[in-house]
């Protein structure tokens, strides 16, 4: 779809995931805050008024969603702390302040913020944009899986996004493609489906958008084969069961020793250890977003095949920072009040 159509459409995006319409400005402060994170906010010059619409529907890796302020204002995060930020203006424009370095954000060049970067940006009159939440952590993994190669420090972008290269025009058809399927799709709703969108999303963005680390399979322009890449698909797939490694290599028709040989070499991994990873971040989407009162941090360990709770709990902190009972704890919310007889 072409930017032109997708304008055309705007009007119809995310309408099923309202945030906010107000001209109420701590309001507006407040909701916008909830999805993103605590800013400044102030609009520019007495005569103007806010006309504030919000959209957004969440996942567990990626949020997509839809604004406009009614009204020039400037907003001062200071910085982000987790997630990167992908805007799309569709009409107007915004100024990206980056560690100082001013970009004119228009329709022809989208920006990407990345976390800790010292930001602030100033919103037209008259824009509206798509914007896109990704997750650092997960980013970041898919970075490490990618291309078999540590970080050397945080991730980061250069923060313009030229949409009138080749590449940019790739990126952005999958991305207004993905913009319609969550704003009135159904694919999003399952899973398994969600994962591979999510992923195929940051494998396009750490290919296409430059940014400060070294990219091993870029420069050798060696892509993982074939069965490696299918057997990424099949685990993804098949996440849920009870998969072995000769069910993977059958699967893929080589050997299992020349699947773990793949791995090793274009993965830096193994097969299982790339099973257990993506049964992680299923456990960590669980937690996140329990399904019933009845879920626990062993109920959801073991739904995802993590027999010994103490090295789920290791591992868990690892990637996500926090032992697995805080992240439920919190999606579960505060405790109800004791009742007085």
């Amino acid at each position: 779809m072409s930017r032109s159509a997708l304008a055309a459409t705007r009007s119809r995006l995310f309408e099923r995931y309202p945030v906010i319409a107000s001209s109420d400005l701590d309001e507006v402060r407040g909701q916008v805050a909830s999805v993103f994170c605590e800013h400044r906010l102030s609009v520019v010059g007495k005569s103007q008024h806010l006309s504030t619409q919000m959209y957004f529907r969440p996942g567990p890796r990626a949020g997509y969603g839809r604004m406009s302020y009614g009204a020039a204002v400037d907003i001062d995060p200071g910085s982000l702390d987790n997630f990167f930020l992908l805007q799309f203006p569709l009409q107007g424009g915004e100024t990206i302040f980056a560690e100082g370095q001013p970009v004119e954000s228009t329709s022809n060049l989208a920006t990407i913020v990345s976390p800790a970067v010292d930001f602030r940006m100033r919103h037209g009159k008259n824009t509206e944009k798509l914007f896109i939440r990704l997750d650092r952590q997960a980013l970041e993994r898919e970075f490490v899986q990618l291309s078999g190669a540590a970080l050397k420090g945080r991730l980061k972008f250069l923060p313009g996004i030229p949409l009138d290269t080749p590449q940019g025009q790739a990126l952005y058809r999958y991305v207004c493609w993905l913009m319609r399927e969550a704003s009135d799709g159904s694919l999003l709703d399952h899973p398994l489906v969600a994962a591979q969108l999510e992923s195929t999303l940051m494998a396009a963005v750490l290919d296409t958008l430059a940014h400060n680390q070294n990219n091993p399979l870029r420069q050798s322009g060696a892509p993982a084969p074939h069965f490696v890449r299918l057997a990424e698909e099949y685990m993804a797939q098949h996440a849920h069961e009870p998969i072995s490694a000769s069910d993977i290599s059958r699967y893929v028709n080589v050997s299992t020793r020349s699947l773990f040989a793949g791995f090793r070499k274009y993965r830096d991994t193994t097969p299982m250890a790339h099973l257990r990873t993506l049964r992680l971040e299923k456990a960590h989407a669980d937690l996140s977003a329990p399904s019933s009162s009845d879920d626990s941090v062993t109920s959801i360990a073991l739904r995802w095949g993590f027999s010994h709770l103490g090295q789920f709990a290791a591992a868990y902190r690892r990637s996500y920072g926090e032992p697995p009972s805080c992240t439920l704890r919190r999606a579960s919310g505060p405790p109800s009040a004791p009742k007085n007889d």
